[in-house]
């Protein structure tokens, strides 16, 4: 296929109708960390789960959608997690699954994985492993003796075991704290080194967490971060495309290194203070979320705006209340601004304007950054050196 074709292809992809592709699901409130960064937790640990039946009911009475963004809790202590997710693959035909654990559980992680994988065989799964710095660090904000090097060796099993399997990335996502930033480039560097995960992702931290403390960080620090950050970005991307034709490599390359540096750029800017986007979000529109009690909300760091239990469990019927709808209009009015990444993403795939134009230039900036390229030669100081 010519480069021009591959080109237009992409955007065909990207470019959408705006219609109800994307589900956020908190499977449970069950956890066994206890986060400092957590804008859900006084929410853990409750004893108002959804029932199996009630989430299947939900799957029945859910339109078609695409992504099926999985939350908690630590989604691995849900009883039938692989049953749950593949009831959204096989009815709703979810194309992937946005999975986020903390590492400490393997047995039920394999097991629910190879279910899964099993039982779809065609659906994509993001498995993505919290890492927020480096040993006494990471365990210090997670508030878990040996969190880091228990989930690195969950991590070490899984490169093992899913090693091939191209529709399993196994990622890291670090929450990007006042107490951290400083270790991250090396935590990179140390990850990127071992080579057993196909990506890591940034995430300043957002909403009401346990301790504010560790949001009291400048715009400027955090930009200084990203911008060292970024080679480790096109590193990854080269790993994630080697498979495919050049002239096609190249292009998806820029749009994933576009979109990278596009959530840096908004994570920066709206840090400190309020802003306007650059796209509408679509928050309620393009996307639900449904919390472990079946309460459910526009957007994860908005209040609830109804209850599933008083419409049968009708995603459907939630879709079209009133509730919905009133909140779907009263967020530009409020000015309502945010760096979740989650819904930066969700949002821009349906702006024509952020597609053809803030992603391509976001890609041009970061390619004659000032951190052109890191020194890798600084890997060689952790050849020898544990991942502590």
């Amino acid at each position: 296929m010519p480069e021009w074709r591959n080109y237009f292809h992409i955007l065909g992809q990207r470019v959408r109708r705006r219609r109800f592709r994307s589900l956020f699901l908190f499977v449970t409130s069950r956890c066994n960390s206890l986060c400092r960064t957590c804008f859900y937790f006084d929410k853990l640990n409750s004893t108002d789960d959804l029932t199996f039946e009630e989430i299947e009911r939900i799957s029945a009475t859910t339109p078609p959608f695409e992504k099926l963004w999985i939350s908690g809790g630590e989604p691995f202590l849900r009883d039938r997690l692989a049953d749950i997710l593949a009831l959204f693959v096989n009815r709703n035909g979810v194309q992937n699954i946005n999975l986020p654990t903390n590492g400490l559980l393997p047995e039920k992680i394999f097991r629910s994985v190879d279910c899964v994988l099993a039982l779809c065989p065609t659906v994509s799964i993001d498995l993505n492993f919290s890492l927020d710095g480096l040993a006494n660090t990471h365990d210090a904000i997670r508030g878990v003796p040996n969190n880091f090097g228990r989930t690195v060796a969950t991590m070490e099993q899984a490169e093992k075991r899913y090693r091939g399997i191209r529709r399993l990335r196994r990622n890291v996502a670090t929450v990007v704290t006042r107490e951290n930033y400083r270790e991250l480039v090396d935590l990179g560097l140390k990850l990127l080194e071992r080579g057993s995960i196909d990506g890591q992702y940034f995430e300043v931290a957002r909403g009401e967490a346990p301790d504010p403390g560790l949001k009291r960080m400048s715009s400027e620090a955090l930009a200084e971060l990203h911008a060292k950050l970024m080679p480790l970005h096109r590193r990854y991307a080269e790993k994630l495309f080697d498979h495919l034709p050049a002239s096609f490599r190249l292009i998806a390359k820029a749009y994933y290194l576009g979109n990278i540096r596009l959530h840096f750029d908004l994570h920066e800017k709206y840090f400190e203070r309020p802003a306007t986007w650059p796209m509408a979000c679509t928050a309620g529109k393009t996307s639900l979320v449904i919390d472990h009690n079946g309460k459910f909300r526009a957007c994860e760091l908005r209040n609830a705006v109804g209850d599933l239990h008083d419409l049968d469990f009708s995603v459907s019927a939630a879709l079209a209340s009133d509730g919905l709808r009133a909140e779907i209009e009263e967020i530009p009015k409020a000015g309502c601004w945010c760096t979740h990444s989650c819904f930066i993403q969700d949002s821009s795939k349906f702006s024509p304007r952020v597609q053809l134009f803030e992603i391509p230039w976001a890609y041009l900036r970061q390619r004659f950054s000032r951190f052109p390229e890191l020194p890798f030669e600084e890997l060689e100081r952790f050849r020898s050196l544990d991942l502590a």
